[in-house]
């Protein structure tokens, strides 16, 4: 029975979890806001989604990446869930390793999401041979990640000038390198806490 009730809970988190992505998803399609299956799924999901809106640092110009919080810790509570349903027992360490997992993979994302944006942008730079564009989305683009190229560029260049396209080639370097150690980091912990006899 123990083992049931778990498996069941972690099934139905794990379903939630993909209902919340399709409803995300949907959120970037502007014509699917009215559609009665929209509006259903924003009834079920917007409650818990909104409960992370409101998080400052998780926004990066017109980019909220609190989405990335609930989901990821839809996937700690359904990752319990299924380990007390497989073993019938749950240690603090394990517990504290899942959360540092969850708070990993947060990061994680948002750094990949950043370097993307970042590559797609020097890309643009080196196909069309000019840093900056009419183009309203490249502008948007622009000032999501301009400040975040800023201060990384600035922080090994100092207040020497350099091209939009160097800041972007420093920024991106440097991103990588930090999700590298960030990555070593928190498996070397997640690892100490999961075996921790507690």
């Amino acid at each position: 029975m123990f083992r049931a009730v778990f498996a069941i809970l972690a099934s139905l988190t794990s379903i939630y979890a993909i209902v919340c992505v399709v409803r995300i998803i949907l959120t970037w399609i502007p014509r699917a806001t009215f559609h009665p299956a929209t509006k259903f799924l924003a009834r079920i999901c917007d409650p818990f989604l909104d409960l992370f809106h409101g998080i400052r640092w998780m926004r990066l110009g017109s980019l909220d990446f609190s989405p990335a919080i609930a989901l990821c810790l839809l996937g700690a509570i359904s990752t319990i869930f299924s380990h007390l349903a497989n073993s019938q027992t749950i240690r603090l360490g394990l517990i504290l390793g899942l959360l540092l997992q969850t708070v990993w993979s947060v990061v994680a994302s948002v750094l990949s999401f950043l370097i993307l944006l970042l590559v797609i942008r020097l890309i643009m730079i080196l196909v069309s041979r000019s840093s900056f564009s009419n183009n309203p989305i490249i502008y948007q683009l622009d000032q999501c990640i301009g400040t975040i190229v800023t201060a990384i560029s600035h922080t090994f260049t100092g207040s020497r000038q350099i091209t939009y396209k160097t800041g972007l080639i420093i920024s991106i370097v440097t991103l990588i390198v930090l999700n590298f150690i960030g990555q070593l980091l928190f498996s070397i912990l997640i690892n100490i806490l999961a075996n921790l006899p507690l």
